[in-house]
């Protein structure tokens, strides 16, 4: 492979008007997507102040103080209004319309403040009753009965859940739940990021990633050069050149809009004092049940792994996309083709006997991988909640694609060229 002829090959693709186009298209969306819903943002430094005051772990020492200082807060706000309160809500349920004039917008940010920090106490306080209630086995079993599993899926989800459940009290007994970070029902953070704002990043990357690969792989053909290009000395070997141009632009593209977004993410949003707390905390609770990790991960290490998962995913992609390019040798119909293969492998286990293995084993794919972002790692994630499933599908595509792109170019080698 000759770097020249490769950084030649990419610029063909980084240099392209409508690519250049997208990118800044998508990176300008992405950009007003978190800034359109950074309106809860100043709320979010609450978190961060009790991380900064109390400590990261939450302890009965530290739960005892944040009591106290609460209280200390509600005499200023008895002082404020004139009238003695159990709490700053019984203050807010009584409040009438026309009474917000009587009172400062520095007692009102005052107010506001009071009213979040008893909302963080109120749910530290209900931690230990909230996984007390927490049944691993009623859980598989409506889990199962939701959706539908039967026979040797159901024995083996079953299975998994008992393996889940020794994993589940070794997270409460390390205490891995008692760690400050933002309220789950009241800001879904944990969603916005790796739900919405990662899957408009890898709708956009795997785009862009699809398009560029098949301009680098397609491009003398489109052109009408490839008859001088490949009886040149440099000839079909010039393939090999593509195949390192594609991936190597597939990181390029893919940096640049991860590095622009989550730059623009972290600057909106404060997670300062919160990178060491863990994605299983109990105030990272958004839904039904709370986020589980099969292991004990913080939530930057979370996100590296997270970031990792994109990155291969778009390198795999890039590579089938060149397999499918060298063989189909028309843009347009390889784009079509990689988009309905993605969403058949998302559809594929829908299609498989509930009551077989194959539903998972389907499962192992790379769609469902990168578009189940939110839930990776983790042992809460439903159908897919398998301790191994990040690794092995990276492994097993990994070789497919391997595969796929050798036979690629062993079978472009021996094609005719019109």
């Amino acid at each position: 492979m000759d770097i020249r002829i490769v950084w030649h090959e990419c610029k063909k693709a980084l240099l392209s008007p409508i690519l250049v186009g997208l990118l800044l298209l998508f990176t300008a969306f992405n950009i007003f997507l978190i800034v359109n819903n950074s309106y809860f943002k100043d709320e979010l430094k609450v978190a961060n102040r009790l991380v900064e005051n109390y400590g990261r772990e939450i302890t009965d020492l530290s739960l005892n103080q944040f009591e106290k200082d609460l209280q200390v807060d509600l005499v200023k706000l008895e002082k404020i209004i004139g009238q003695e309160l159990s709490s700053v809500h019984e203050f807010l349920d009584g409040l009438n319309y026309e009474d917000h004039e009587l009172y400062s917008e520095s007692d009102w940010q005052f107010i506001e403040q009071l009213r979040l920090k008893e909302m963080y106490l109120g749910m530290a306080n209900e931690i230990d009753g909230k996984y007390t209630r927490i049944d691993l086995k009623k859980v598989a079993e409506e889990t199962i009965t939701q959706t539908k599993v039967s026979g040797n899926a159901a024995k083996t989800l079953r299975n998994e859940y008992e393996e889940f459940s020794k994993r589940f009290e070794e997270m409460k007994q390390n205490e891995e739940h008692k760690e400050w970070f933002f309220a789950g029902n009241a800001y879904f953070m944990h969603k916005f990021l790796f739900k919405t704002v990662f899957l408009h990043i890898i709708i956009e990357a795997l785009m862009l990633i699809i398009l560029s690969t098949v301009l680098i792989t397609n491009y003398e053909f489109e052109n009408r050069t490839h008859l001088v290009t490949y009886g040149t000395p440099r000839g079909r070997r010039l393939m090999k050149d593509k195949l390192g141009a594609s991936v190597l632009t597939a990181a390029l593209l893919t940096t640049f809009i991860l590095v622009i977004t989550l730059s623009i993410y972290f600057t909106v949003f404060d997670y300062t004092n919160l990178w060491g707390s863990s994605i299983s905390s109990a105030f990272n609770w958004e839904y039904n049940f709370p986020h589980v990790a099969w292991w004990d991960l913080s939530i930057g290490f979370f996100l590296a792994g997270v970031v990792v998962i994109v990155y291969i995913t778009m390198l795999l992609f890039s590579g089938l996309t060149f397999a499918l390019t060298t063989l189909v040798k028309n843009s347009y119909v390889t784009s079509i083709l990689m988009a309905i293969f993605f969403v058949l492998a998302l559809l594929i286990p829908g299609f498989m006997p509930t009551s077989s293995n194959l539903l998972f084993i389907t499962g192992y794919n790379l769609s469902i991988l990168v578009m189940n972002i939110p839930a990776s790692f983790m042992g809460s994630s439903g159908l897919f909640m398998f301790k191994n499933f990040e690794w092995m599908t990276a492994v097993c595509w990994t070789i497919i694609t391997i595969v796929l792109c050798v036979f690629s170019l062993k079978w472009f080698n021996k094609m005719d060229i019109h």
